[in-house]
């Protein structure tokens, strides 16, 4: 039946044993775990207890056969720990029972979310295409938070796109959480707003359960959109949670999973765990080791993996494929080839290994990449894609009611951004920074800050809704059709509607001045 829920098993039988009686019993065992003869309902004989669909002999291996059961989508009450207990639960249990594949029916797949943003998602905000993205992780383990932050910047300063904790890093008394994440995010943006391009951190969320969510609400408050995080060493149904509830970027690592498997004749294999249970949950990047590393997965593997990643899932987004685990900057070559653009490629220890100056390391690392495809660069683009983006709570009442400044001109929670996306109106060395609006308040406005650098200046456009200006740093330029006005700190200035305007920096010091305009609003075009 087209709505069930088919999983695939390899079985090897042992000898005297029969194929038939084997695949009956599982499916009795996944759903009822009782012997038939105890099964005195049509409903729960007919609907509950799992359908043996097909049994086959596999080539090239004695013994073993393909046995596709079908089960109810019911079954699973559609939450993750019970589909995760029907998919693989006493029969983990078991001997010579190997999951190799899984389907899920439309009905199944619409009640999760899948990734947030996923690959179209994450090359929107970095405003990378046509290539391989770049990353690396802070390590080793006992570093300072503030090493690690130098490393995080010079990472960025060498043009890497992402970097992320170590996956063993979590709320150290050496290395404590919330000042290493700090640190590194604060890191991050002084070289974003340097570059005017984008390098991502994630932080690793590793705790109790009772730390778990504290530590993504400050994560995200310190303007983090993404984090790493282990679903099968925090638990696989938090990953769901936490990413329905905080629409960041969540990157998922294997640790924990080798178990399933290392064992050619049980388990589950790791295109459907690290694939397509992972995007499941909600991974918009999946870390998995790569071929030709220091964990022993063969081509065909992790070639699976990123399928899994990648292919038709009801409307889920496709994620990103991250091969990783001793890869060397001479591994590029080999990874180009196997996966193409479509991957992260994750070099840690390589990098510092390359050279004490990682800057440089990653300058080299880019190179590489940039030599094997030619790429896209667009204007880095980040938009909250839902209200539940700051989830629920009195954390997040706070995040929206106080939004702390800091003395260089950025409110903590708030990254500063590219002035705008691609729009074929010119404008130069202007940031801008989205206070209050996009971040779940139910206002009618949107409340920006803008910073123009000496001699940038914004686009020269016009538009049909209004617009109030308050000037707060330096001073600028407003040219209101064929009007000039100073702006010093502490003027307002109104844009009417349909009104050609430009800001200006003619100074020497950077202007700064918010911005309230209407939540919905037509786009602005040129003159």
């Amino acid at each position: 039946m087209v709505d069930q829920i088919h999983i695939y098993y390899e079985v090897t039988c042992a000898r005297g044993s029969h194929i038939e009686q084997i695949s009956h019993a599982i499916a009795l065992e996944q759903t009822v775990e009782v012997p038939d003869d105890c099964i005195h309902s049509d409903f729960v004989r007919e609907h509950i207890v799992g359908q043996v669909l097909e049994i086959s002999p596999l080539e090239k291996k004695d013994n073993t056969y393909l046995v596709v059961i079908g089960y109810a989508p019911d079954i699973t009450a559609y939450q993750i720990p019970q589909f995760l207990n029907l998919f693989f639960g006493n029969i983990s249990l078991k001997n010579y029972i190997r999951i190799v594949n899984v389907t899920l029916p439309e009905c199944f797949l619409e009640q999760f979310s899948g990734p947030n943003y996923g690959i179209s998602g994450i090359r929107k905000i970095l405003g990378v295409y046509d290539r391989p993205l770049a990353a690396t992780a802070l390590k080793p383990m006992g570093s300072t938070p503030e090493t690690l932050a130098n490393m995080a910047e010079a990472f960025a300063l060498g043009g890497g796109d992402i970097i992320k904790d170590d996956h063993g890093l979590t709320d150290h008394s050496f290395c404590p959480f919330e000042k290493r994440v700090r640190l590194c995010q604060e890191a991050i943006q002084r070289v974003n707003l340097k570059t005017g391009r984008q390098t991502l951190y994630f932080p690793n969320v590793l705790g109790s359960a009772e730390q778990l969510g504290k530590q993504v609400e400050f994560a995200v408050k310190q303007g983090v959109r993404g984090v790493l995080i282990s679903p099968f060493l925090v638990g696989p149904d938090i990953l769901r949670h936490l990413s329905a509830q905080h629409k960041i970027l969540f990157m998922a690592h294997p640790a924990f999973t080798g178990t399933h498997f290392h064992d050619p004749q049980h388990g589950i294999i790791p295109a459907v765990l690290l694939g397509t249970l992972f995007r499941l949950l909600g991974a918009d990047i999946s870390v998995y080791p790569n071929s030709g590393g220091r964990f022993g997965f063969s081509v065909d593997e992790c070639l699976g993996i990123s399928e899994a990643l990648q292919k038709p899932l009801g409307k889920m987004k496709p994620a990103f494929p991250g091969p990783a685990g001793g890869m060397q900057l001479n591994s590029i070559e080999i990874m180009a080839k196997q996966y193409g653009v479509e991957a992260i490629y994750i070099i840690g220890g390589a990098l510092l290994q390359h050279s004490r100056d990682l800057q440089q390391s990653t300058r080299i690392f880019m190179q590489k990449i940039r030599s094997l495809f030619k790429e896209r660069l667009t204007t880095p683009v980040y938009e909250m894609i839902s209200a539940g983006d700051w989830g629920g709570g009195s954390a997040g009442q706070d995040r929206r009611s106080h939004l702390a400044w800091q003395s260089d001109f950025t409110w903590t929670g708030r990254a500063a951004e590219a002035y705008k996306a691609e729009s074929g109106l010119a404008f130069a060395k202007i940031r801008r920074q989205e206070l209050i609006g996009k971040h779940g308040e139910k206002t009618g406005f949107d409340l920006r800050y803008f910073q123009i650098e000496p001699q940038g200046f914004s686009s020269l456009e016009k538009h049909r809704h209004e617009h109030v200006i308050i000037a707060v740093r330096g001073q600028g330029v407003l040219q209101l059709g064929k009007r000039q006005i100073l702006l010093k700190p502490h003027d307002i200035a109104y844009v009417e509607p349909d009104l050609v305007h430009q800001i200006r920096n003619e100074s020497a010091e950077p202007f700064g001045f918010f911005c309230i305009v209407d939540h919905e609003r037509d786009k602005p075009i040129a003159p």
